[in-house]
Formats: structure tokens, C-alpha cells, sequence
């Protein structure tokens, strides 16, 4: 079973680079954003990890290519598929796979307009481990509330059962303009005394960023993360 996760990991890597490579020479009539980014995690313990990854997003679906390449220890290639859609009201419903080295994930969600300036979010989200072991599931609600276009604040809990049982909650705002240039803000608190921050933006097809997490991923690990990339929209509704 395992080896067949695996494989379809590697054929999920090799459609998701021929998708992005369509995108990137033949722009569709639909919106679609394509983008690239490195990553750079700086451990607290040294072992340090650099995160080349691409990704791409329609109107229906949207996938990611990623690669883990640690100091030390197993590096591993991450590849991530989602479905969305949306009802006559604008509220979303998705549900996304990601293949991991040791473990498999899944989010299923939904984001509900609950009025003219408010969205209400909740996902429910199982972690299979590879070789057996118990099925854990991580659950998320929150709100973010819109000013503009695409400027809103929003608040996440968290509860996570890895470690004990852990709890965060993440709270963003995000300062856009009516081309969907914007910086963004995050602090995320957590339970056993852990604290994150983020710092992000993109400026026309420049993206990047700086974040830190305490007890990275709900583990006993501290790191600093530096994105750095470029993103772009294609599409004669890409605006929408």
C-alpha cells in the first residue's frame, strides 16, 4: 500500500509540472494563477531545509509540486491536489489531498458568505500515517471579515490531537489593492506557552515573505521560513 502512495505521489509531481508548463505557454480563457516559489526553514537545531515548490490554481481545481531537501535526515517530494466550487451565493466548497513521505493528509471544507462583508470557514482534515497507526483529525473554524476587495481580518482556532492535543489561533488582516497587491500580516498563539508570526505580501508578480513557528507543524521544533517567488494570473476573469 505504501508503495502505491508513493507512486501516485510521483505521477501527481509529473502531471502537476506538464499542467504548469501548459498554463505557463497557453494562457486559458478561465482564470488560472501559476506561480513558483524557494523556500529557505532555518531549524533551531540545525537541520536546515530548502523548499523549491510551483504550484497552480483554476476555478475548479488547483495543484502543487513541492520538494523537502533537509540537512539531514529524509528528504521527500510533496505533490497536492484540490477541488473547489462554488454555489449561486459565492459560498466555497473544497476538499484537497497532499502525498507526504510518511503520511497521507486530506482537508475537506467549506466557506460560507454569512453576509454582505463576512465569510465563515470550517475544515475537517485527516492524517493517515503510512504503515498503519491511528487515523487523527485536525479541525479548523474561523471568520475573516472584507473592508475592500481583497483586504479583510480573519481568525482561525485550531485544534490539533499530535503532541498531547494542541490548540492555535491564528489571527491575520491583509491590506490589498484593487489590482490584488498586498501585504499580510499573521500571529498565530498557541497552547504550552508557543507563539508564530508571519509577515507576506506580493507586489505585481513578486512574492515573498518571513514567518516563525514554535513547535513547527505541532512538533518540538522552532524555525524562521523565507519565501521568495513570483506569481501570475492568467485568464480574462483572472480579476474576478
Amino acid at each position: 500500500m505504501t508503495a502505491r502512495l508513493r507512486a501516485f505521489g510521483t505521477f501527481g509531481a509529473v502531471l502537476l509540472l506538464a499542467f504548469v508548463a501548459a498554463c505557463a505557454a497557453a494562457p486559458s480563457a478561465h482564470a488560472a494563477r501559476v506561480g513558483a516559489q524557494f523556500r529557505y526553514w532555518a531549524f533551531a537545531d540545525g537541520n536546515d531545509l530548502r523548499n523549491p515548490l510551483v504550484y497552480v490554481t483554476t476555478r475548479h481545481f488547483d495543484l502543487q509540486l513541492e520538494r523537502w531537501d533537509a540537512e539531514q535526515g529524509f528528504d521527500q517530494t510533496r505533490a497536492e491536489f484540490g477541488v473547489h466550487a462554488k454555489d449561486a451565493r459565492r459560498s466555497a466548497y473544497f476538499a484537497r489531498w497532499r502525498h507526504e513521505r510518511s503520511q497521507e493528509r486530506a482537508w475537506f471544507g467549506t466557506e460560507q458568505v454569512a453576509g454582505e462583508r463576512t465569510v465563515l470557514r470550517a475544515t475537517a482534515g485527516p492524517i493517515l500515517p503510512h504503515g498503519g497507526g491511528a487515523t487523527l483529525f485536525v479541525w479548523e473554524g474561523g471568520a475573516d471579515v472584507y473592508w475592500g476587495s481583497y483586504s479583510f481580518a480573519g481568525a482561525t482556532i485550531v485544534r490539533d490531537p499530535r503532541e498531547g492535543g494542541l490548540w492555535a489561533a491564528p489571527v491575520r488582516a491583509r491590506f490589498a489593492n484593487e489590482r490584488n497587491d498586498w501585504l499580510q500580516l499573521a500571529v498565530a498563539p498557541a497552547s504550552k506557552r508557543t507563539f508564530g508570526w508571519a509577515v507576506d505580501g506580493k507586489w505585481r508578480v513578486l512574492r515573498a515573505g518571513v514567518e516563525r513557528n514554535s513547535r513547527f507543524d505541532f512538533t518540538t521544533r522552532d524555525n524562521v521560513i523565507f519565501t521568495l517567488g513570483f506569481e501570475r494570473e492568467f485568464g480574462r476573469d483572472a480579476r474576478e
